[in-house]
């Protein structure tokens, strides 16, 4: 008589699923401790994630107030040039003034036997006179 036959089959059959389930349990308790270090290798990329998120939205609010400041300057700098070709413009028309001015004093004519250094002197006093209103 085999000695195997001695034990019912249904005793082979739980002893078998006995084995399994050990086995699966040992393999189950090696998993977990990998599952954990996977779970906080993710929470601690998450964590990253977050940090590069807010650290980007940060750069983008400077971004956005950078580039207001220059569009100030860009408005500014056009303000300061229209300003700067009116006063170009205001101080071409005064010296074109003043040449014709300064010509039509050159262009009198000293009178016959007069010092042309007392004579000239009079002629800018004149004009003196007459820029001033007096």
């Amino acid at each position: 008589m085999n000695w195997l036959s001695v034990v019912p089959t249904w005793a082979w059959c739980a002893l078998a699923l006995a084995v399994e389930a050990g086995g699966q349990q040992i393999r189950i308790n090696s998993l977990q401790g990998d599952l954990s270090a996977e779970r906080d290798a993710r929470i601690d990329d998450a964590g990253k994630l977050g940090a590069c998120r807010n650290t980007r939205t940060n750069l983008l609010g400077q971004v956005i107030e950078q580039n207001g400041a220059l569009a100030a300057l860009r408005a500014a700098e056009l303000e300061r040039g229209t300003h700067a070709r009116e006063v170009q413009q205001q101080a071409e028309g005064e010296a074109q003034l003043a040449d014709r001015q300064a010509l039509a004093v050159m262009q009198e004519r000293t009178p016959a036997g007069a010092d042309a250094c007392a004579a000239a002197s009079a002629a800018f006093d004149d004009e003196l006179k007459r820029e001033r209103g007096l």
